[in-house]
């Protein structure tokens, strides 16, 4: 079982994920895992809990996915990667402008796909609380392109003819990485696609207004959309 618990931010999304774990943990072994990199959870829960997987309780666990962290080990793994390809002074500009992306919201998206594909799924119920809905809705787009620009370039890849030998050993090491991605990339999206979606609001205009709009891009995106949570 997979929940997601969206909306608004200020609507008291984290406060309704630890109501709904609390609950469900009283029979399922469960974990709630924060996404909103302004985190929220250690608070609620009055306990240090981090880009680790924390016991709360007996059957109760949670973790706050630490995206910039993600982000920069990333980055370092790539500039190792393409170290080889480049001339020294095209390395010299990837590393100045590494720094510059690091905190671009493509990366810290891109960061938190990586940090829900290495959580153990050795879990009944997963509850995910979620940043702002324009921030989440970032995410899910980001989340639903990642593959398929992966395959444009494995695409590439597989099309490249005449090539060293040389070359041809590089193009394979950087080809596995690839592959590997797209796999991560698919993992996430289903663990995505086989949730329920309820969007958490308040009897504010402008709130159920933009609650309206996001349960709009969840159908969208044929996502499950399970119900409206009044706050």
């Amino acid at each position: 079982m997979k929940i997601v618990f969206c909306g608004k931010g200020g609507v008291g999304k984290t406060t309704v994920s630890k109501i709904y774990a609390e609950k469900l943990s009283k029979s399922k072994k469960t974990l709630i895992i924060s996404i909103d990199q302004d985190h929220s959870l250690s608070v609620i829960f009055n306990k240090n809990i981090g880009n680790s997987i924390t016991e709360i309780k007996e059957n109760l666990y949670a973790i706050e996915v630490d995206a910039k962290s993600i982000a920069k080990n990333y980055i370092n793994e790539v500039k190792e990667n393409i170290s080889e390809f480049l001339s020294k002074k095209a390395f010299e500009e990837f590393q100045n402008y590494s720094k510059f992306i690091l905190d671009s919201t493509i990366a810290i998206n891109t960061a938190i796909i990586y940090g829900i594909y290495k959580i153990p799924k050795n879990f009944e119920v997963f509850i995910i609380d979620t940043p702002p809905s324009y921030q989440f809705i970032s995410f899910l787009k980001t989340l639903f392109n990642l593959r398929k620009n992966l395959e444009v370039i494995l695409k590439i890849y597989e099309n490249w003819k005449n090539i060293s030998e040389n070359w041809a050993s590089r193009k394979l090491r950087s080809y596995k990485k690839l592959k590997e991605k797209e796999m991560i990339s698919f993992e996430v999206e289903e663990f995505f696609r086989s949730s329920n979606y309820y969007i958490v609001l308040n009897p504010n205009k402008l709130i159920i207004e933009l609650s309206l709009n996001l349960k709009s891009f969840l159908e969208s995106l044929n996502l499950n959309f399970s119900g409206f949570i009044l706050n």
